[in-house]
Order: C-alpha cells, then structure tokens, then sequence
C-alpha cells in the first residue's frame, strides 16, 4: 500500500471516529448556549486537562516549533516563558471560576461588560477577542496544509489539506459544541503528545545519538546555541524581552479564559494550572529535539523550515509520518474548533446581546451554532491565500492583541479607582494604537518609535488610558457591583488575597 492510501485510510478513520463522538455528544446535550458554549459547566479534572492541552498545544507545536528551533536554535528558546502562564492565572482563575458559576458569564466580555456597566466595553472585549482568535486559528489551517503537501510529496496539495480539516471541523462543531471539542480534545491531545514523543526518540536515534546530534549543533553550528539573536550587536534585543510579554497575553483569549468557566469546580481550576507547565516542558523539550536532530538527519537544509517536520519522515519512515501528519491534524483541530467555538460566542452573546436582551432563545442558540460554521468557511478562503505565510508570526500576532485585556481584568479585582469610562477607553484607545504601530496605518507608527513593538505599545497605551481616564472620572456607577463581587468571592474586590 502507498503511503499516500495508507495516509488516506487513516485520516478516513479517525475522521469517522470524531464524528461518532460528535455524535453522542450531540445526544446528550441540551439546546442551550450554556451547554453549546461551555458544556454545562461540568467538565471534570481530566478532561478539562486534555482540553486546556489540546487548546494551548496547537500546531504552533507539532508543527511551528520544530521548524523554529531548526531555523533559530536556541534563539526560539523564548517559548518556554510560556511555562509560567499559571502564574498570571493563579492570582485570576478561581475568581473568575467563582464569578462564571455565580453570574452564569459565559465570555470575557459578559464578566468585563456586567462589572463596569457598559456596552462599549462588552464591544471592545469581542472586538479584541475576534481580532486574536482569528490569525491564530487560520495559522492552524496553514500548517496542517503544509504538513499534508510535505508528508505526501505533493500527492494531497496544500488545498485538499486546508478543505478536509475545514470540512471535517465544521461538522462535528455543529453537531456537538463545546461538550464535542472537549471529548475530541481529551483524544486529540493524548494522540499528538504521545506521538510527538515516540517521534522525539526516533529521531535521536536516525541522528546517531544524543552525542551526535549535540555535536554536530556545537560544531556545526555554533550561532545556533546562542541566545543572543543578534550577534553582530553583542547582546538581545528588546524584541526577544518583548516576546516575554506572549504568556502574559495568550493567558486571556477567548477560548482559554473560557475555559475556566467550564470546570466543575475551584479545585479542578487549580490542579489544572498546576498540570500545564509541567507538560509545556516535556513537549516543547521534545519540539527542540525534533527541530536539533534535521541538521543532521537533511544536512543540505530546507527552503522552507516549515516543512521540516515532513521532510524527516518522508524519507526516514513514511508511514509513520503518516501518522505525525494525524498528530498535526489532531493538533490544529483541537485548536481550531476551541477558538470557532469561542468566536462563536463572542458574536451571538456579545456582540449580539448589545441589540438583543434575550440571549438564550432558540433563534439566538440555533444562530450560534451556524455563526460558528460560516466563521469556519471563512477561515478556509483566507486559509487558501497564506501557503506562504509564517505560521509563527500568525500565531503571534492573534496571541498579541488579548493584552489590551490586562489593566480592565486586573484594575477589576485589584483598583477601586477602576471606572467604566477608563474600561472602554482602555480597551478601544489600546487596540487603535496596536494596530497602528503592527499595520503601519497612515505612517502614524512613526509617533510608536522602536524598540517597542506593537504588543508593548498596546498594553502601555492601555495601561495610561485606563488610568488617567478612571482619575478623571466616578467610579461610583460601578460600586455596587464592587460589593457584590466581594460578597461572591468572600473578599475585598480590590484586595489581593483570595
């Protein structure tokens, strides 16, 4: 049997194994948004591991990170600031947890817009959340495409890659929500972590070692253990600070803050913070690996690093690349039908509950569901126009624009003074400046001088705003929701213990 049959074969039925779960999580669901956006709020420990995994692991992992630690070495090794993400949650999580279960938030913007009072806050929060979600989940399209056309040598094109996931993503999102994309993570997760590990081993081995491989990398090429980007300079440049700034960021979009709604409990919320480090480490230790081990295994290099993780196998053992090719596939779905799902909700609670007050009626649930299939088409036609893009610069730009969420999340439990005028502004005056200073619009950017990048920029204009605007303004229109938080969490709102 040909590699491309066997490929074929195996995505048939792994394919049709989603759709069984899709299905019987469609069985017992209910026809609510609660439960089509946040499964009910009852997801257990493991589960809400294998989701939170399979949500955060993406294609950026299976795919991305090997190419980038091939192309730059030890200069990638900023991903693992990553690892310290529960740390900006722990201060967040359990409050956020306690606030969803009692005020039945289902996104960001209904906690943001109920506490400070404002629509204009609940636009800005879904405007922001969109604006993230949707490069980061396109980035994942692009990446299974290039894995599909590298993996068979042509034989399955970037375009059949992009439209079967598309396909297979919107059917099973449809038919069975969030309770679907949770049972399809838990899969999904320990299928492309179990395999990107096997796949770790095996490349040492095809790299005449440990020894070997660290040999050639030392000896061959030494720039590439440096962490010094830029050498000729002598030292890092606020770029690669700047990309510290990512955690901080990625920790409030959409589809991970709404992933605290989900857990069953307090305590399920906090062992999952504790697990996600811990296998942040091993598995991008293993993307290192992979990404080390090319410049011995393709010694005459590649055209596009991207590609890397297909050309290993190809050659070396193709049928088992047949099934890291279901790894990136399983990767980048678990993502994808987290953030449709998330951008979904953000369009018919939010953005939708602006014009409507009735949330949760059959039209506005059955709107949801299809709000999230045309996303996912539209999603597929972009897809189609970035065969050549970065994979990484996608997923950092989505992962930046959530940081205009920090000052209104944080002055929310930690600043009396926080007002509704300083939320909106906040929100509005810091995503204007980030896109200014990352799209060069009108050559305003000249006023955004180096080296600050567009996500510093954003959070410092945030930041001011949110300051300056809540001192000249009352924030008395707020207070009595300040009270009510303290009695839901059982302490001051402005006060840092929990």
């Amino acid at each position: 049997m040909s590699v491309v049959n066997f490929t074929i074969i195996l995505l048939i039925l792994y394919l049709v194994g989603l759709k069984f779960l899709s299905y019987f999580a469609h069985r017992i669901s209910t026809r609510s948004a609660e439960d089509y956006f946040l499964a009910g709020r009852n997801i257990g420990l493991i589960a809400l591991i294998g989701t939170t995994m399979a949500s955060i692991f993406s294609t950026g992992t299976v795919v991305s990170s090997p190419s980038e630690f091939y192309r730059q070495g030890s200069g990638y090794f900023w991903v693992f600031f990553f690892a310290f993400m529960p740390v900006v949650y722990f201060f967040l999580a359990t409050k956020m947890w306690r606030l969803g279960k009692s005020k039945g938030y289902i996104t960001p913007g209904d906690m943001l817009g109920d506490f400070y009072k404002s629509k204009s806050v609940v636009f800005w929060c879904a405007a922001i959340g969109l604006l993230a979600l949707l490069p980061y989940a396109v980035a994942q399209l692009v990446a299974i495409g290039k894995t599909f056309e590298s993996l068979t040598g042509g034989k399955i094109t970037y375009f059949w890659g992009v439209t079967v996931v598309s396909i297979s993503i919107a059917l099973y999102m449809y038919f069975g929500g969030a309770r679907a994309v949770v049972w399809t993570d838990m899969i999904q997760g320990f299928i492309f972590a179990t395999l990107l590990i096997i796949a770790g081993f095996l490349l040492v081995g095809w790299a005449g070692g440990w020894d070997n491989m660290i040999g050639t990398l030392t000896t061959d090429y030494a720039h590439k253990t440096s962490f010094l980007p830029h050498e000729e300079t002598a030292k890092v440049t606020w770029r690669y600070y700047e990309l510290g700034l990512l955690p901080l960021s990625f920790s409030f979009l959409p589809y991970i803050w709404q992933r605290m709604y989900m857990a069953r409990s307090a305590t399920h919320v906090a062992k999952n913070l504790m697990a996600v480090p811990i296998i942040f480490v091993v598995l991008f230790f293993t993307t290192w690996v992979i990404g080390t081990s090319a410049h011995v295994i393709l010694p005459e290099g590649l055209q596009d690093a991207d590609s890397v993780l297909g050309a290993l196998f190809s050659e070396n053992a193709p049928y088992f690349g047949a099934c890291i090719l279901v790894a990136a596939f399983a990767a980048g779905m678990s993502t994808v039908d987290s953030q449709l799902l998330s951008a979904g909700s953000l369009i018919t609670h939010d953005l939708g509950g602006i014009v409507t007050k009735d949330r949760e009626s059959a039209g506005v649930f059955i709107f949801g569901k299809w709000s999230t299939v045309i996303l996912m088409a539209l999603l597929y036609l972009w897809a189609l126009t970035l065969q050549s893009a970065s994979i990484l610069n996608l997923i950092i730009l989505g992962i930046s624009l959530t940081i205009m969420y920090i000052p209104c999340v944080f002055g929310m439990f930690y600043w009396k003074k926080a007002t509704t005028a300083g939320a909106a502004w906040s929100m509005g005056g810091g995503l204007v400046v980030f896109l200014i200073k990352q799209f060069k619009i009108f050559g305003l950017d000249a006023l955004l001088p180096a080296p600050l990048g567009s996500i510093s920029w954003g959070l410092l204009a945030s930041i001011v705003f949110f300051v300056v605007v809540s001192l000249l303004t009352s924030s008395e229109s707020i207070r009595g929701m300040q009270q009510e938080y303290d009695e839901i969490l059982g302490t001051g709102v402005a006060s840092p213990a929990d």
